[in-house]
């Protein structure tokens, strides 16, 4: 079995097999931003659940803060999971700005290609990863949160700079 994480939607029950394949005799935790579907993923993966869950507010157009306490729950396909409460942010302690994109395993798989070593995939010319995401290849939802970490912007970390004309292209990308 492949060790990369499949792509996975709780919204339109993607992938959702293949991760509880993943999950089989072990004990995992989602993290992420608060209601970014922490808790309707482990409901996708687990429906008798029935975790409490918000919709995706009108206003911010963004999921809502739902979860309030980590608890573990066994998990009917021998796996246990634990649904975590969403935090505001991470920080980054001793990382240099060009480390960053190597903890995006599509910009490191490019870097080798970018015209210079030290590539910060920004403003330098002949840029593999910006090459990539023009072409569609990259999410630019994954570029933008590249972008937000590198500039240590954890106010606007889900703040979309790039519009509509982006997101319908990640939208192409599923």
């Amino acid at each position: 079995m492949s060790t990369l994480t499949p792509r996975v939607s709780a919204k339109e029950s993607k992938g959702i097999d293949k991760l509880k394949e993943m999950m089989i005799g072990k004990v995992s935790m989602f993290s992420g931003h608060s209601g970014v579907g922490k808790s309707t993923l482990v409901n996708a993966l687990e429906p008798s659940l029935n975790l409490k869950t918000k919709h995706i507010s009108e206003q911010s157009m963004q999921g809502q803060h739902t979860t309030t306490f980590a608890e573990m729950y066994d998990l009917s396909f021998n796996a246990r999971i634990i649904d975590t409460p969403g935090i505001k942010g991470f920080g980054i302690v001793d990382m240099e700005p060009a480390e960053i994109s190597g903890y995006f395993p599509e910009f490191f798989k490019l870097k080798d290609q970018c015209k210079f070593n030290n590539c910060l995939h920004k403003d330098e010319p002949y840029c593999a990863v910006k090459a990539a995401l023009e072409r569609d290849e990259i999410a630019w939802s994954r570029y933008n949160s590249y972008l937000k970490i590198l500039e240590g912007d954890d106010e606007n970390y889900r703040t979309d700079s790039f519009g509509e004309d982006r997101k319908a292209s990640d939208e192409t990308r599923k």
